[in-house]
């Protein structure tokens, strides 16, 4: 599906911090993960960009398999570390089941614990946000705000 024009993905930052941010309504997730790779090649040279790109696809499926399709993905890319959340509005936590060989899926969360530094979720009425950060390896055992 094309981005309609004027609503392509939108990125913006201060010097100290980079956001790019990607809305199911305009973009596949094709294009969002192309998004995502040129925006942190462009400004985060230090993330393990396939992982990160790995994490995106996983979530940005999960979301369109199990949230009825509608997701907002937002990269946030500073000098210690890269979010990257993606939300859906689906309150309910995603729900952990085995992996299948016949390609039915169970393996997205668990790639993207093993890809990122941390990956938590984020509940609310409204819906949830799945978040995976890495860390700067030089920042490794540091807590960022």
């Amino acid at each position: 599906m094309p981005v309609p024009a004027g609503h392509s993905p939108t990125a913006t930052g201060d010097g100290e911090k980079q956001v790019l941010l990607v809305d199911s309504v305009y973009t596949d997730i094709g294009q969002a993960r192309r998004a995502v790779e040129e925006h942190l090649a462009r400004v985060c040279a230090w993330v393990d960009l396939g992982g990160v790109l790995l994490v995106v696809s996983e979530l940005v499926t999960n979301a369109q398999r199990h949230a009825r399709g509608r997701w907002e993905l937002r990269v946030q890319a500073e000098r210690h570390r890269v979010l990257v959340e993606v939300t859906d509005p689906v309150p309910l936590p995603p729900r952990e089941r085995p992996g299948r060989l016949d390609g039915s899926g169970g393996w997205g969360l668990r790639i993207a614990e093993e890809c990122a530094d941390t990956l938590e979720v984020l509940t609310s009425g409204s819906g949830k946000t799945m978040r995976a950060q890495w860390l700067h390896p030089g920042r490794a055992g540091a807590t960022l705000a």
